[in-house]
């Protein structure tokens, strides 16, 4: 079933909008919870990371994008969490707002 169809039912199901609100809204909670999770976790293992190189992962993430680092294994998956963890923050804060 697509996305958009199960929202849909979702609607026509709870005609009353106070209802359907609460349950978006627990949805939406569950889901910044989970995003929530997930940064710790990036952020704990950035700051190993971190701690290994002496440097703090912007730092590192500017200077590996102008090629200043190497090509390290760990580099990699280093900027790979950096990633992820500014995708994550972009995620959530864009949750946040309607909570």
């Amino acid at each position: 079933m697509d996305t958009l169809y199960k929202l849909e039912v979702l609607k026509d199901t709870y005609s009353d909008e106070a209802e359907l609100d609460l349950i978006l809204g627990k949805l939406l909670d569950v889901s910044l919870s989970r995003h929530r999770l997930r940064l710790e976790r990036y952020e704990r293992d950035l700051r190993e990371f971190e701690r290994r190189y002496g440097m703090e992962s912007a730092t590192f993430y500017r200077r590996f994008e102008a090629g200043e680092l190497g090509d390290a294994m760990d580099f990699f998956e280093w900027a790979g969490l950096y990633e992820l963890r500014q995708d994550i923050i972009k995620k959530i804060r864009r949750l946040e707002p309607v909570l």
